[in-house]
């Protein structure tokens, strides 16, 4: 993992009340989940039963269903609260989904591994809105120096080249870095809340083409 740094994963607004879906981050393979009140979670894409990934599941209430024989982990510390074919019987404390350090700010979910990192958080003031992601076979240096070129630079000491934003003259762009393999990352744009974003912004519509079509071959 990225030393001791929180990594944006997936913008919230992709997450919706009662859904749940599979991303990677760092090779790992994970759950998200938002229960019906709203709370986010990420865990290790296997039941601890039969390792059958998670996000095949369904979200119930407070809780993620696994697909396959129905057992059932809370929202938080992921306990097994009910084993259908045992209804009676108290599963064991021990018997827990693996869940991850989670936070959501900024319009993004944030995964923090199995401890969650202690840095300083570059909290943003304006709202942000979502204007698109794309997911590109490159390394994540070689995304960054691609950033750098384009004028853009890192938000704070404390982001480990994960968080971008715009330059002087386009302030209202934010840039989120997902790690996703060794060789792939996926890239985000926000904007703050003023600007439009269901109108292509210049700057993603460059960045969208450049990394699908080129997938960074100047470097």
């Amino acid at each position: 993992m990225i030393t001791a740094s929180w990594i944006p994963l997936v913008p919230s607004v992709l997450i919706e009340n009662g859904e749940v879906e599979q991303f990677l981050v760092e090779d790992h393979d994970v759950a998200v989940w938002r229960s019906s009140q709203g709370h986010v979670q990420i865990w290790q894409n296997r039941c601890p039963h039969r390792s059958v990934r998670l996000s095949l599941g369904h979200v119930q209430g407070e809780s993620l269903v696994c697909a396959y024989h129905g057992w059932q982990f809370a929202a938080e510390d992921g306990h097994c609260q009910r084993i259908p074919a045992q209804p009676e019987q108290r599963a064991p404390k021990t018997l827990c989904a693996t869940a991850y350090a989670v936070k959501e700010t900024d319009g993004m979910i944030w995964y923090g591994g199995q401890v969650a990192p202690q840095q300083t958080w570059i909290m943003n003031t304006q709202a942000q809105v979502y204007a698109g992601s794309v997911t590109v076979s490159a390394t994540l240096p070689q995304v960054q120096d691609y950033l750098m070129e384009l004028g853009l630079s890192e938000l704070g000491e404390q982001s480990s080249g994960l968080v971008w934003r715009g330059y002087a003259s386009d302030a209202g762009l934010r840039i989120y870095l997902t790690p996703t393999q060794s060789s792939v990352v996926t890239v985000h744009a926000m904007l703050v809340q003023h600007e439009r974003a269901s109108t292509r912004h210049a700057l993603l519509n460059q960045m969208r083409q450049y990394l699908e079509q080129e997938q960074l071959s100047h470097v």
